[in-house]
């Protein structure tokens, strides 16, 4: 199979675009995993796409003389590509670009980066498998407000909560079975024994051979925690030489405070249903919470589409609900956040879910678009 940066790029214009065949896309997946360094040309033709949100065809028309007289200027022929890979005039592309956004933003994208692409493949030859090595990772990643689920190459399965990303290597499973995620993750991993099943977080790293157990580790939340449903896994401490064995229905919950760290001692606690709830150990080791009406395992209802708490703090709780729902939440009164709530959602709406606590707790609040103020009191009248 032949490999020109010319028919790459127009290949993947036309998948971006929807016009590629069943047999053009087969084409582009073969080609891609021959040439990983044209699977990293395909993401910048991606971002581009997905950052010209509202193309109008005037917008297209000066872009694109734009483009063309910038590679004149640096001796290129401007050749462009149609569906058949003929020569078009620049009438036609602003023409079909009239017609049609998605075809222009195709030409103009591959006009701007296959001149890049050319001089940079061409100045980094030398470097193509550097390259390669750099951008050989799958990358799996949620916004808030929605939720993925995905099987890896051995048959795990991840389920991805808002917010999160999971990175793994293209070679994951040829000799190892590595991770790395940020934000929250259930997962459902087939044992091999060979082959153990690393998860790399922030601040702790879990070895496991086959179990299933939920991962939380949010950028900016005061903690980080993983949640054994079965089997055993193996929790190594960054930056500690300390290792703690999970056993079913425990969850060890780790403070992100860096502060709070006593060097050369272990700060494990094990905490009971007496323990005080004004103590913050560095670590405890606790069991899971099963909702009382049900026997449902809160740390992990996400995964099935429930969104429940169990007396946690406003602050912690609107944390959730921004992810959930996809808003901003801000308060108004400081002192709100301290404020215990218990809730088990599934199908309300965001204002639904906040005119159920206002039956706990005196708030008030205002929505205006995504962003949600929480007031003490009465909340201002609207202008």
């Amino acid at each position: 199979m032949d490999y020109t940066p010319e028919h790459i790029w127009l290949l993947i214009a036309r998948k971006l675009s929807g016009e590629a065949s069943v047999e053009e896309l087969h084409e582009l997946e073969e080609l891609l995993r021959r040439h990983p360094d044209a699977g990293y040309s395909k993401e910048i033709l991606h971002d581009f796409w997905r950052t010209q949100p509202n193309y109008d065809s005037q917008y297209a028309e000066n872009r694109y003389k734009e483009l063309v007289q910038q590679m004149k200027n640096m001796g290129i022929d401007e050749g462009k590509f149609t569906q058949d890979d003929h020569y078009i005039s620049d009438s036609e592309v602003v023409k079909r670009g009239k017609r049609n956004w998605l075809l222009a933003l195709c030409s103009i994208g591959i006009l701007a980066v296959i001149a890049g692409c050319i001089f940079y493949l061409a100045a980094n030859e030398g470097n193509s498998a550097e390259l390669a090595e750099v951008h050989a990772k799958n990358q799996v990643a949620t916004k808030n407000g929605s939720k993925t689920s995905l099987v890896l190459p051995d048959g795990t399965k991840v389920w991805l909560n808002s917010g999160s990303q999971l990175d793994y290597d293209k070679t994951y499973g040829n000799k190892l079975r590595e991770v790395s995620l940020t934000g929250e993750a259930y997962f459902d991993v087939v044992k091999n024994a060979s082959k153990p099943f690393v998860i790399h977080t922030s601040k702790m790293d879990i070895k496991v051979l086959g179990t299933a157990f939920n991962v939380k580790c949010y950028p900016g939340e005061k903690t980080t925690e993983t949640s054994l449903v079965r089997g055993s896994i193996e929790v190594t401490l960054k930056d500690r030489q300390e290792k703690i064995m999970l056993k079913p229905n425990e969850k060890l919950v780790i403070n992100n405070d860096d502060r709070a760290v006593s060097a050369g001692s272990s700060n494990l606690k094990q905490v009971s249903k007496t323990s005080s709830k004004t103590e913050k150990p560095i670590i405890t080791l606790s069991h899971l919470t099963f909702l009382p009406i049900d026997s449902t395992v809160i740390e992990t209802a996400w995964v099935q589409n429930r969104l429940i708490f169990s007396s946690e703090t406003f602050e912690d709780i609107a944390l959730k609900m921004e992810r959930w729902y996809n808003v901003k939440i801000e308060f108004a009164d400081e002192d709100l956040k301290d404020e215990t709530l218990t809730g088990n959602f599934e199908k309300e709406t965001v204002m639904e879910a906040f005119n159920a606590l206002q039956i706990a707790t005196r708030f008030s609040y205002v929505i205006k678009y995504d962003k949600i103020t929480i007031y003490k009191n009465t909340a201002p009248k609207k202008q």
